[in-house]
């Protein structure tokens, strides 16, 4: 079979172009990057591209958990404060307060406890990111205050009361109702000169057995708003049903500050939930005098406070236990995205020590190209090229 000159030249130009290309590409591989186009792999490059965007959700959810935990330690911080408030003054109350003939002494302590009631509404309205810790209503006031309000005394007279409040509520008068929604009972205040006319709190018959308001009564019955539940999410797969979030897809970081601090009253001895209130009674009971001082009242006092305080330990120790579970998340996380990032340099970086090899072979063949055209190919068309 007779070979022209014009076929050892194509062959010639066909094997010199491909290994020129083979050339390049080797030296594009050399600053590290794998492929400059998709088309290269497209295998490659679908895989790569679903790693990155992996890394980048696991970056998000990384960055979530680490706020999250910053915010539950800023929470648990608060509220180990407050117990320690309260534990410390039911520790003096029951040394230095059931002693029912040395006023001196009580008040006394009256006025040492005095000091420990703004500090309560301190850390009660503690901040974190710009937002109250114990509140999820978002309305950029604190959610609590000590203020004089108005109430419906047993003669159904309007009185004059100090007291704590959220969001201008006395929380000693919020109860659930049968929904399970905190409510507060009011009339209009017959002294009010405003329009329209202040709040006169009212009293539910009951606080832990909801009876519904008598058809035609002048009391009316309002719900408090539900605090807005902030859902974060940390890779759990985050779903909605309808316009809510699914719980148990997301983590919940509202804390409700009447559940912890405590709302409402005990039936059987009239003594608050609420730890501000229980210590704002104790100074008042023991400012009394000698004959008028309660005893059996202090202790009640006392023992919810101890009631409370238990409550907020075990408020502290749930928020401990979803530290930890934050904690194993992030690990977790940190570790896919060691695993993640070596898959992706596998499918995206060249390997700088085998590449530089290649080139040296791929320089070499593409020599030995150069000397093989100059026997075969005509000499002007290898000036031309060369």
């Amino acid at each position: 079979m007779r070979v022209t000159q014009n076929q050892m030249t194509r062959t010639f130009l066909r094997h010199m172009n491909t290994n020129l290309e083979r050339l390049s590409k080797s030296q594009d591989r050399m600053t590290g990057q794998k492929y400059k186009k998709s088309a290269e792999n497209i295998s490659d490059t679908a895989r790569a591209y679903r790693i990155r965007q992996e890394l980048y959700d696991n970056e998000l959810y990384t960055t979530n958990i680490r706020d999250i935990d910053a915010k539950l330690s800023s929470a648990e911080s608060d509220l180990n404060s407050i117990n320690s408030i309260m534990v410390s003054a039911r520790e003096q109350i029951v040394l230095r307060g059931m002693n029912d003939t040395n006023k001196l002494q009580r008040v006394n302590l009256a006025q040492e406890l005095d000091g420990n009631l703004g500090e309560i509404i301190q850390f009660a309205n503690s901040q974190f990111s710009g937002r109250y810790l114990f509140d999820g209503s978002e309305n950029g006031e604190p959610p609590f205050n000590s203020e004089e309000y108005t109430i419906k005394d047993a003669d159904g007279n309007p009185a004059k009361t100090t007291g704590l409040t959220y969001h201008h509520i006395p929380v000693d008068m919020i109860f659930k109702n049968d929904k399970g929604e905190l409510c507060y009972r009011y009339e209009d205040d017959p002294t009010s000169t405003t329009t329209p006319p202040a709040k006169m709190f009212v009293e539910p018959g009951s606080y832990s057995n909801y009876t519904p308001l008598p058809a035609g009564s002048n009391v009316k019955e309002m719900v408090i708003p539900e605090d807005v539940d902030q859902f974060v999410d940390i890779g759990a797969g985050i779903t909605m049903a309808g316009n809510r979030v699914e719980e148990r897809s997301a983590f919940n970081l509202t804390f409700s500050g009447l559940e912890i601090l405590g709302f409402g009253k005990d039936d059987e001895t009239g003594v608050p939930k609420n730890v501000y209130s229980q210590l704002q009674d104790a100074i008042v009971e023991l400012q009394k005098e000698n004959g008028d001082f309660d005893r059996s009242h202090m202790e009640d006092i006392s023992n919810k406070m101890k009631d409370s305080t238990e409550d907020l330990r075990l408020t502290v120790i749930d928020i401990g236990t979803k530290t930890q579970f934050l904690e194993k998340t992030l690990e977790g996380l940190e570790n896919d995205n060691e695993n993640l990032t070596k898959l992706q340099q596998k499918l995206e970086v060249a390997n700088t020590a085998e590449e530089s090899i290649a080139w040296k072979n791929y320089h070499a063949l593409m020599m030995a190209t150069y000397q093989f055209g100059s026997k075969v190919v005509p000499t002007s068309l290898m000036d031309f090229l060369q």
